[in-house]
């Protein structure tokens, strides 16, 4: 059996993808070979993962070291009440494999550090940024650029969000677009960034599409540009990034 091809069932299970013009099989054989780290198990990767795992991604890494906590269920949609005080990274591997039981799901339950990105990314085809931090998005970007690894930026905060692509083509980085740190609201003595729940779900569905295209070859990717969405007026503005302003 050439396990290069697509089963059966795989056909059947993605045939309403399949069948769309200038995606077909080829495409999906991608998807199905593909590896993919997502950093970060929150709001942003709720909605990533279950459309990631849908697609038929063939191999999905997801790294984070929290537990689900009542607060996080207005926006991680991956999570329920009874999911109190469990693990995110194995609530989220249980339910993704029974959305979908042939996707090869990895769980990596610690944070991100520099000393294990190197070796970690190696194993990836793609990182994607879901984590809520400026400190592991510097570790990200060192580490991806050192591998040679495209990763997919994304940010939310109150009504609006950004995503990215970057180290892709254009070899874009994230230290372009903030070579140091913004100020950042401490996530400590009581102060949080509050967010609208259906932003995070609306922008982690745009990196997932742009996981999709970057993996099969379809499509105009944000590389080295800046997607910028505001929801309270729906408004959309793309903003070149660094060498390509």
């Amino acid at each position: 059996m050439d396990i290069t091809k697509l089963n059966h069932k795989e056909l059947d299970r993605y045939q309403r993808q399949i069948i769309i013009p200038g995606f077909g099989e080829e495409a999906q054989t991608k998807l199905k070979h593909a590896r993919v780290l997502i950093i970060g198990a929150g709001g942003l990767a709720s909605p990533i993962l279950k459309y990631l795992c849908s697609t038929g991604i063939g191999c999905i890494g997801l790294m984070d070291s929290d537990v689900v906590e009542v607060s996080n269920l207005q926006r991680q949609i991956m999570y329920d009440e009874c999911d109190k005080g469990q693990y995110k990274v194995e609530v989220s591997a249980r339910k993704l494999k029974e959305q979908n039981p042939d996707i090869n799901i990895q769980c990596f339950n610690f944070r991100l550090t520099a000393d294990k990105a190197i070796d970690l990314f190696g194993r990836y085809d793609l990182i994607i940024d879901a984590c809520d931090n400026f400190e592991t998005r510097y570790i990200i970007c060192s580490a991806a650029k050192k591998t040679d690894k495209p990763w997919i930026y994304a940010s939310v905060f109150e009504y609006g969000g950004q995503v990215s692509v970057f180290n892709y083509k254009t070899k874009t980085q994230y230290a372009d677009l903030y070579p140091e740190a913004p100020e950042q609201v401490p996530l400590s003595d009581g102060k949080k960034i509050g967010v609208l729940p259906v932003v995070p779900g609306l922008i982690g569905m745009i990196q997932a599409t742009e996981v999709i295209k970057i993996i099969t070859g379809i499509g105009q990717i944000l590389d080295g540009e800046l997607l910028l969405y505001n929801a309270l007026d729906l408004s959309c503005m793309k903003l070149k990034i660094g060498k390509q302003a």
